[in-house]
């Protein structure tokens, strides 16, 4: 574990005691609901890994750096974001695979546009999006938020060599 990811765990659990200490009943409560999250999440995360397993096998780190490694322009973040975009989960499912992906040679840009579109784009719920707010809106959002995912993504591969 990293410096932050134990910082955080200390920092909750020095919280947890505290509100022991204030009130054992809520925390109780607190952590029955922090179970019942926990459940209902973990089998997504068990799919996610199992993902990313099957990714590291099937996909060889020289077609990911071909398709999205540094070099190929203003191509890594459209592949980016096309991807991100027709897939659907939850924005913390995104972040292993972006981790994965940068450790097999994609480029920066492609990553930031891939988790930008994932967490903004919703082709797959985009159907009911125009029905419930509109077809106008929802088209304009959705092209919207896919054309930034994209600047996004060559705007973070410029600043990310540059620093």
């Amino acid at each position: 574990m990293d410096f932050f990811s134990l910082s955080f765990v200390f920092v909750i659990l020095v919280l947890l005691l505290i509100s022991f200490f204030l009130n054992r009943k809520a925390t109780g409560q607190a952590l029955k609901i922090g179970y019942k999250h926990f459940k209902n999440i973990a089998l997504m995360f068990l799919a996610m890994f199992l993902l990313i397993g099957l990714f590291e096998v099937f996909l060889p780190p020289s077609l990911i750096q071909k398709v999205m490694g540094k070099g190929t322009g203003i191509f890594a973040p459209l592949i980016g974001a096309v991807l991100g975009g027709i897939a659907a989960g939850p924005p913390p499912v995104i972040y292993p695979i972006g981790n994965l992906l940068l450790t097999e040679a994609a480029s920066y840009g492609a990553v930031a546009a891939l988790i930008t579109a994932w967490v903004s784009v919703g082709t797959v719920s985009l159907p009911a999006e125009m029905k419930i707010m509109g077809k106008r809106f929802a088209l304009s959002r959705w092209g919207l938020t896919f054309i930034f995912s994209i600047l996004i993504g060559i705007g973070t591969g410029i600043l990310v060599v540059k620093l």
